[in-house]
């Protein structure tokens, strides 16, 4: 099985970075609670079977006042998310975990979705370093859990790296304490899970997203 966890070395795009959760913003895991992960499967039209998992999840927060602000919520994400694809002719798949977060916005539903190449632009543009993001009232972003960069330029096509690709029937990216801050919700905050596999066979490129059910931020 491949696999790909944030504390170790990526090897990415033929490029190789570090990724670390900064410590500073990890609770401590008595405050982890359990979340209930989720599941999808999908048959590709050329007979390929996909099914992706979520396993492991949990949520730490630190309450609504970690900056002695009111609108400020902060925390950690923990996960292990199972890729399997069974087909003969699968050339690749790359998986992108994230999350949903919203500021007075109910996500609702969880499950599954499939299409095509635009299910896996999140709104990641006001998304900072540790996962810091600002929104306010009826606003919501999707913030990846793989965020780090390849190679030394900006102006590098993939310098940055949001995703794992695995080329073998089985891949598994674990995220253990990933940091994230909301920052200007003055009213209720929620998130959901947000997993994009994108598949490619001989004959069929698509993307298979698994919806996790939504919890509560504070």
């Amino acid at each position: 099985m491949a696999r790909f966890s944030l504390r170790r070395t990526l090897a990415l795009l033929a490029a190789t970075a570090a990724v670390a959760a900064p410590a500073a913003l990890a609770p401590t895991t008595a405050n982890a609670a359990p979340l209930p992960g989720g599941y999808a499967a999908r048959t590709l039209d050329d007979g390929t079977r996909v099914t992706v998992r979520l396993v492991g999840e949990k949520v730490g927060l630190q309450g609504a006042s970690v900056a002695a602000t009111p609108t400020t919520r902060e925390g950690w994400l923990s996960g292990t998310v199972l890729v399997t694809v069974n087909g003969k002719t699968v050339k690749y798949a790359a998986v992108t975990p994230g999350y949903d977060v919203g500021c007075q916005v109910n996500f609702s539903g969880g499950g599954a979705s499939t299409g095509a190449g635009a299910d896996t632009q999140g709104a990641t543009n006001n998304v900072n370093a540790g996962g810091a993001v600002t929104l306010g009232p009826g606003k919501a972003t999707w913030i990846p859990v793989i965020n780090t960069t390849s190679g030394e330029s900006t102006a590098y096509k993939y310098y940055t790296v949001n995703t794992y690709t695995f080329t073998g029937p089985t891949g598994s990216v674990t995220y253990s304490q990933q940091p994230f801050r909301l920052n200007g919700c003055a009213g209720y905050a929620s998130a959901r899970a947000r997993i994009i596999v994108e598949v490619s066979t001989a004959s069929v490129r698509t993307w298979v997203t698994l919806i996790g059910q939504q919890f509560s931020l504070g």
